[in-house]
């Protein structure tokens, strides 16, 4: 086995099978990741607090509650000899590698780097999916119809506001042979998600020399995680994904009390006792010692209690009053790992799609092309089948009602999960086509698709590798058409310094550039519109999350509204009126003039950030990007401006005719003193992407 690294320190790992380049991935993970993977098996265990203090505890609580460990070692247990084979050997070698490097941020503490497990890496994979489907969607819907109805807001408002849940997107396109300039068919995409030190995907290429079993893939891979998982080209075949946004996890208010040292639960039935068990969370205090929190494990017929208590009230429930969760993963007690071995192997199109029927969670479009010219979209993963189809209803409902009423019912699997096939297919987590409705009722608008393939049309018929990459990095501002399109009747009889200000955007060419100075304006007018109409409404006591710091994001109300904005606007009235008075507000605050790009910045947040520490030293400087939430590069900021810590954390472009390229924010490295750790960085911001080297090679394939 060896490990090679390009220019840019990006591993390549060589081995003579498929258990040994297993194990290489594992040692080039740690040597690179340590940091990284320290952390995420904490994540995983529920142990972060041990790390960085009682600003971790919240997330310990919840990774323990939802049964993030119990879950990673059920699946492993239940996956075949080969597929368990294929995690221990990858454990086998970061566990190796940890006992090789030394890891700066662990030493003050007097800390080793924990064991993994076999099951571990499931274990890291289930914390980036945790909350990333509809937890905090359906929490922040409960709330806001509870709001709402106390304040005698109609319905229909609430239903302007059923988008994806949070701003921004991933984006995927497959465009067929017939027009490329190759020839042969291209995969590219840009996943969106928090902006993080280290990034997490990380690049990799991995060749098995087994004469019996060769292959030779590069591919993005979430660091602690074995293979590549959503990101792959295999030389004759390639694939990416984007979050479907499926209806694929319920949430259940329940009735618990204590009787004597047992919990009871009350259902259909009546009072049920349910699993409980006791597990202690270790808090680092600031003096450096240590102290212990108890929490308390409960497990419905449903699924784990993820908030709430049965004989004190917990934030923003009453006491007695709990919450839990239902997912695939807990349901038939598999991620779907056995897919990442025969992803590895995979060499057409049905090879891709065959490995992804055993995919559980999350569910996911799936884009597929290989060199003999096919080129597919399906839905891959578990959608329940509910008692009487999707549910559109805001409040969540309640566990004494079982999970059989209202929609909520699991009534086995979506059998006929959509797929499309065609030249040129665009996924940018929207309703793709009618036949998306079998999975749920959240989709993205349609900006992003619509301007992807916009742009994809002005290429004609010879698109290259490097102009599909630039078509992802596009700062078209979208959304905005609904207010811009107001702009002229907003300045008539508006004051002088307004009327400037609308000439100004109505000039403007609507990119999100970091040079502009018109974009920094319509942001000011954008938020000047988006704090009047939330003064309308009349909902500022949904704003702020009811459940603690972590699902803060879900109920920021400017962040909801400003996605619902153009919804908002056509079912206004007075939307005019508002325009001018936001026209006024926004030049009345002083010209905004200074570039985008120096009030539009990214900043990847370290471990140490996203738990309430400051930046460590090291840390790279902050970056001025383009885009916004509202482009296809939704590069998405704080309160809609400033620091950008969402956006796309990786580029790739998948060539079957060789030029594959790909980047990722920062680097392939995780220390900060690596020359790989932010070389990537300057490249990303840009827009741009690195030609992937070498390419695929004829003998792996």
């Amino acid at each position: 086995m060896t490990i090679s690294r390009d220019a840019h320190g990006i591993p390549h790992v060589v081995a003579d099978s498929l258990l040994a380049l297993a194990r290489g991935q594992g040692v080039a993970t740690a040597e690179d990741r340590a940091w990284q993977l320290e952390v995420e098996r904490r994540r995983g265990e529920g142990t972060c607090a041990e790390l960085f203090g009682p600003a971790a505890l919240e997330w310990d609580r919840l990774a323990r509650r939802s049964l993030l460990t119990d879950g990673a070692r059920r699946a492993y247990a239940a996956l075949g000899v080969e597929d368990r084979a294929f995690l221990d050997a990858y454990v086998e070698g970061v566990n190796a590698g940890l006992d090789r490097v030394t890891i700066p941020e662990l030493a003050p503490l007097r800390l080793r780097p924990g064991r993994w497990r076999g099951w571990t890496p499931i274990a890291v994979f289930a914390v980036q999916h945790l909350l990333f489907g509809n937890v905090g969607n359906k929490l922040w819907r409960h709330h806001l119809a509870g709001v709402a109805g106390a304040a005698g807001v109609a319905d229909e408002l609430l239903d302007l506001f059923r988008i994806e849940g949070l701003p921004g997107g991933s984006n995927a396109v497959a465009v067929g042979g017939s027009r490329t300039a190759s020839g042969l068919p291209m995969i590219a995409g840009d996943p969106h998600r928090v902006l993080e030190a280290p990034g997490c995907y990380a690049q990799v290429r991995l060749t098995c020399t087994d004469a019996t079993d060769p292959f030779d893939v590069v591919g993005l891979t979430f660091p602690g995680v074995p293979g590549v998982q959503h990101f792959g080209h295999t030389g004759d075949v390639a694939w990416g994904v984007t979050n479907a946004v499926a209806d694929a996890e319920d949430l259940y208010l329940e009735e618990l009390c204590r009787e004597g040292d047992a919990v009871l639960c009350r259902g259909p039935q009546g009072w049920q006792p349910v699993a409980a068990r006791g597990t202690r969370i270790a808090v680092r205090r600031g003096n450096g010692s240590l102290d212990t929190v108890d929490v308390e494990v409960l497990v419905t017929e449903r699924g784990p209690v993820v908030l709430g208590e049965p004989d004190r009230a917990a934030d923003g429930l009453d006491a007695g009053t709990a919450i839990s969760l239902r997912t695939p993963p807990f349901v038939t007690g598999s991620w779907g790992f056995a897919a990442l071995p025969a992803l590895l192997r995979a060499r057409k199109v049905g090879d891709v799609t065959a490995a992804f029927e055993q995919w559980v969670a999350p569910v996911n479009n799936l884009l597929v092309a290989d060199r003999s010219g096919a080129v597919e979209h399906r839905v891959v993963g578990r959608v329940p089948a509910r008692v009487g189809g999707v549910r559109r209803g805001w409040r969540l409902p309640h566990g004494v009602d079982g999970h059989g009423a209202d929609g909520h019912g699991w009534d086995g699997w979506v059998e006929e999960l959509p797929a499309r096939s065609g030249e040129v297919l665009v996924s940018a987590n929207d309703r793709a086509e009618d036949t998306w409705a079998r999975i749920g009722d959240d989709f993205a608008p349609p900006w992003r698709r619509d301007r992807i393939a916009a742009r994809l049309r002005t290429h004609g018929d010879t698109i290259t590798p490097a102009e599909l990459a630039a078509v992802l990095a596009d700062t078209r501002q979208r959304a905005g058409t609904a207010v811009l399109a107001l702009l002229p009747d907003a300045a008539i009889g508006a004051s002088d310094p307004a009327q400037g200000f609308a000439a100004d955007l109505l000039a403007w060419d609507r990119e999100m550039r970091p040079g502009s100075t018109s974009a920094t304006r319509f942001v000011a007018l954008r938020a000047a519109l988006v704090d009047l109409v939330g003064d309308v409404l009349g909902l500022d006591s949904a704003d702020g999350s009811p459940h603690g710091e972590l699902f803060a994001p879900w109920f920021d109300l400017r962040s909801r509204i400003r996605a619902s904005l153009p919804a908002l606007l056509a079912w206004r009235e007075d939307r005019v009126v508002l325009v001018r008075d936001a026209l006024e507000r926004a030049a009345a605050s002083g010209d905004p003039s200074l570039p985008w790009g120096i009030a539009h910045v990214a900043v990847p947040l370290t471990p140490h950030q996203q738990f309430g520490w400051t930046a460590p030293p090291g840390a790279p400087d902050p970056v001025p990007v383009g885009g916004d939430e509202e482009c296809v590069q939704a590069t998405r900021a704080l309160g809609g401006v400033g620091a950008s810590v969402h956006g796309p954390v990786a580029r790739y472009v998948w060539d079957l005719g060789g030029a594959s390229r790909w980047v990722v924010p920062l680097g392939a490295h995780g220390n900060g003193r690596s020359p790989h750790h932010h070389d990537q960085q300057a490249v990303w911001a840009a827009g741009d992407t690195i030609p992937i080297t070498p390419s695929l090679t004829e003998e792996h394939r």
